[in-house]
């Protein structure tokens, strides 16, 4: 009899494991970026469907942001930006706002949670649909549906916070 309470405990206790896994869908890599979204090219990260990707460059000393049409800019970190040590974590953040919700803003690291390292950047489509794909495993993330993988077998993508400061996005991990 005691060995099938064993039994039976052990089954529960894997069981209660299992079932109360929850992964944090928040980031581990240190990210900390401003902008102001009155402005182009961060002011579409407020318009429903529209993500931009924004990259380090330069040893930190710059950075380049992708609009929602896949024009590129690169801005060179001011003396403050420099002081505040602006961090992109792993490869590069994707921010924007999904086509359908409450007009909440999404940041995502721009790196592929399959391939797990910072030069495996995503390629955001430019087209509205709100893919992102990793060229090099092949997964396809829906940035509309909090970045979940649509193809391939990967986790969603890892996320950042932030807040608002009327028209400041500050995102802070």
């Amino acid at each position: 009899m005691k060995s099938i309470t064993k039994l039976f405990f052990a089954f529960a206790l894997l069981i209660t494991l299992v079932a109360c896994e929850n992964e944090n869908p928040f980031s581990g890599f240190r990210a900390y970026f401003k902008c102001d979204t009155a402005y182009h090219p961060f002011n579409q990260v407020t318009s429903y469907g529209q993500f931009i990707t924004v990259r380090p460059k330069n040893s930190y000393s710059a950075y380049e942001v992708t609009d929602a049409n896949g024009n590129r800019t690169t801005h060179n970190l001011t003396e403050v930006e420099l002081r505040e040590k602006f961090q992109f974590g792993s490869g590069g953040l994707i921010i924007g706002t999904p086509a359908l919700g409450d007009g909440t803003i999404w940041v995502y690291d721009l790196t592929c949670t399959s391939c797990a390292t910072a030069r495996d950047r995503l390629n955001v489509a430019h087209d509205g649909s709100g893919l992102a794909s990793c060229s090099k495993c092949g997964s396809v993330f829906d940035l509309n549906n909090e970045g979940i993988a649509v193809k391939g077998k990967s986790h969603p993508l890892w996320r950042y916070k932030y807040t608002m400061l009327g028209t400041e996005l500050i995102i802070r991990n």
